[in-house]
């Protein structure tokens, strides 16, 4: 009876895992547009804000600066559409 007990136990855990592995997504990592710029132990940029408020309130008793990470993507461009032919009055 231990036996079968112990078997089911390990059949479950084994089948939860299978089940965890297959539904798992691989973390992204996040573009952030605001970093704090940090010059006490040399020149460390640390892009990890969305606004520019919570970038102040981070160096806020703490020095330091803000600015828009150079680097930042957002995957929008502005763009004018292109004309489709001659435009009739």
């Amino acid at each position: 009876m231990t036996k079968t007990i112990a078997l089911s136990t390990i059949a479950a855990a084994a089948l939860a895992a299978a089940a965890f592995w297959f539904t798992a997504e691989p973390a992204s990592a996040k573009n952030y547009e605001y970093c704090r710029i940090d010059r006490s132990a040399g020149p460390e940029r640390i892009c990890s804000f969305d606004t520019m408020e919570q970038c102040l309130a981070s160096i806020s008793g703490r020095g330091g600066s803000c600015t828009r990470d150079p680097f930042y993507e957002t995957g929008s461009f502005a763009y004018a559409p292109k004309s489709t032919g001659r435009r009739h009055q």
